[in-house]
């Protein structure tokens, strides 16, 4: 797990080494263990690298890395987990290895097989790969979109990286627009939305690739962008399997398990007691000569959450320690976060994911298994109940949409909006018709990035079932920040790595080949959601914390006694600090503030708006 970043441009960049060498100063905290630059002879391109050392921790592993023909150079984030299998198939073919690192196997597979070798990738990645004598810079992102990739284009060339503040030094170098983009930022207000959904950023000029998706950049400018990854192909192949049922879902968890363990560096799990966590522990457990070290982070000592990981602990025999909400860090922590990210992002768990990541680095670990995903592809949260209803009811109205069609659109109630729309297009539906409830409180464009990016993943996804639609969109578009950008960033910041086997490509693609009658029972009862992981694990998980009321990471901490407690001077100061013409209506902001302070903390959506608010004024202050 490292930084990444480079430049391509048409002519010689003037500073393009002092820019370089800048970017990697700014990505440090992602990788303490070493770093390198690397500047073509003709000065038009070069690459940057800071080192997390997880695989041959000797200096062969460093990058940027040339191939062995010097043709090629690579920097590369992530871990393919698989690296094993495919260079056994590369040294059948006559290709030879110096390092026992997945670096070296990555560069070499596109030596081999050029964009063709994504498709064997199995793992996490985001990496850009130059060829010096073709002036093309090759770059990827990993299907689920586990590791970052930023860039900007402007008129004197291309620049990239895994963070946006470690772009800014090379914006004016290539003539990129940096003005914020008040259209992109104002999504975050939207439903569920706790950040601006890729490929937008909060500034005009620089953008994210996609999960899944490749961009070839010739000569400084971007030649093209695809997505290479065939979700409906993936989940095709993965039915046959999801006939097995449970011990289908068991067989791919171990061998996710398996592969994420594989480090010369110690492992960790974090461990909740909840299913998810509990069951990937008891794996790495089982597979361990010694006993591995487990963390978990909760309110006090007598939180739930902790008290059940305690006794988990206790019965797989684990390293235990837990680690305590501290309300005294929280500001500089948010500050710390937002500064890290370089835009706006509204997740208060990211703040205790930080300090539990942080305690870990210090206890010298920097690899640690996580149950990140797992209740988003096996349907784990109370909300998929009603989704699995309106899924339900939308398979009747299509029976009968005709007559409905003359209804006007504003005498629709949503669950008609989503019903009368286009399979793959019912999310984006849905959230079109939530933007014209609020963007009179802009006083900007708002674009449509949001409902771009549902209609675009709802296409190719599962959408035979609205809830699979739903869930599958949610994953690649709406849940980010709880999922991806959560096992990325407060982890890089600490100098760790997380990895996520419910993540694992293959996981992924069974989760949503198996009907979701398989993972949402009948009734209301919360505790038997994902049900058939639950089957699957229940040989690892005790009956009593299999079926325990869900709690989500922090649950026990009110997050939103911090706005109205420790940080009400703050956000007043925000709020009066906001000029008459700033881009928001100034009174409507007025309006929630009051609103919540006169004890309206109730409706979520008023503390989520004036969270966003906050991350807003602070990232682009």
């Amino acid at each position: 797990m490292c930084g990444i970043g480079g430049f391509v441009a048409a002519l010689k960049l003037d500073r393009g080494e002092s820019a370089l060498n800048a970017m990697k100063i700014r990505l440090r905290h992602r990788g303490p263990d070493g770093e390198g630059v690397w500047v073509s002879n003709d000065g038009r391109a070069g690459l940057c690298h800071t080192r997390l050392a997880i695989l041959d921790l000797s200096s062969a592993g460093a990058q940027p890395m040339l191939s062995h023909d010097g043709e090629c150079v690579l920097t590369f984030n992530g871990e393919i987990y698989n690296w094993r299998t495919i260079r056994a198939e590369l040294t059948a073919g006559g290709w030879q290895f110096r390092t026992q690192c997945d670096s070296e196997v990555l560069l070499t597979a596109w030596c081999a097989w050029g964009e063709a070798m994504l498709s064997r990738l199995r793992g996490m990645f985001a990496f850009a790969i130059y060829n010096k004598k073709r002036r093309e810079l090759f770059c990827a992102r990993d299907r689920i979109g586990k590791k970052p990739f930023v860039y900007a284009a402007g008129q004197n060339g291309f620049v990239f990286s895994s963070e946006i503040p470690a772009i800014m030094p090379f914006v004016a170098a290539i003539g990129a627009d940096t003005s914020p983009d008040h259209g992109a930022i104002a999504t975050m207000l939207l439903h569920n939305l706790r950040h601006i959904p890729d490929p937008a950023t909060a500034y005009k000029g620089l953008r994210r690739l996609n999960a899944g998706h490749a961009m070839l950049v010739k000569d400084g400018r971007i030649h093209k962008i695809w997505r290479y990854w065939d979700v409906a192909a993936e989940i095709a192949e993965a039915k046959t399997l999801a006939q097995v049922g449970k011990e289908a879902v068991r067989a791919v968890l171990e061998e996710a398990v398996e592969l994420r363990r594989t480090a010369d560096v110690p492992v960790g799990s974090l461990l909740s007691g909840g299913t998810d966590s509990t069951a990937i522990t008891a794996l790495v457990q089982s597979r361990s000569n010694a006993p591995v070290h487990t963390y978990a982070f909760g309110l006090d000592r007598d939180d739930e959450d902790l008290r059940r990981a305690r006794e988990m602990a206790e019965r797989l025999g684990t390293f235990h320690r837990e680690f305590y909400f501290d309300a005294s860090e929280h500001w500089s922590i948010f500050t710390k976060l937002i500064a890290s990210y370089g835009e706006p992002i509204m997740c208060f768990p990211l703040l205790y994911a930080y300090q539990l990541c942080r305690a870990i680095r210090s206890d010298g670990l920097k690899v640690v298994l996580a149950g990140h995903g797992a209740d988003e592809i096996f349907y784990g949260y109370d909300g998929h109940f009603n989704t699995a209803r309106l899924s339900q009811g939308i398979r009747f109205l299509e029976k009968i949409s005709t007559p409905f069609q003359i209804v006007p659109g504003y005498l629709r109630p949503r669950a008609m909006t989503a019903a009368l729309a286009t399979r793959g297009d019912r999310k984006a539906a849905l959230y079109r018709s939530y933007a014209k409830d609020l963007w009179s409180n802009l006083k900007t464009s708002a674009h449509e990035c949001v409902s771009t990016e549902l209609s675009k993943w709802g296409s190719v996804g599962p959408h035979d079932n609205y809830i699979d639609e739903s869930n599958f969109v949610s994953l690649l578009v709406e849940n980010c920040h709880s999922v991806t950008i959560a096992a990325d960033l407060p982890a890089m910041l600490s100098g760790i790595e997380v990895r996520a086997p419910f993540l694992d490509q293959q996981m992924v693609a069974l989760a949503f080949a198996l009907p979701w009658q398989t993972k949402i029972p009948f009734g209301n009862d919360s505790a038997r959601l994902k049900a058939i992981l639950k089957q699957s694990v229940d040989d690892l998980v005790p009956a009593e914390f299999l079926y325990a009321p869900k709690r989500g990471f922090g649950y026990g901490i009110d997050a939103s006694r911090l706005l109205l407690g420790a940080w009400r001077e703050k956000v007043d100061q925000v709020i009066r600090s906001m000029a008459p013409d700033h881009w928001l209506n100034r009174e409507w902001v007025r309006s929630v503030w009051s609103r919540m302070q006169g004890g309206a903390t109730a409706e979520a959506s008023l503390f989520g708006r004036m969270f966003s608010i906050l991350t807003w004024e602070q990232a682009l202050s």
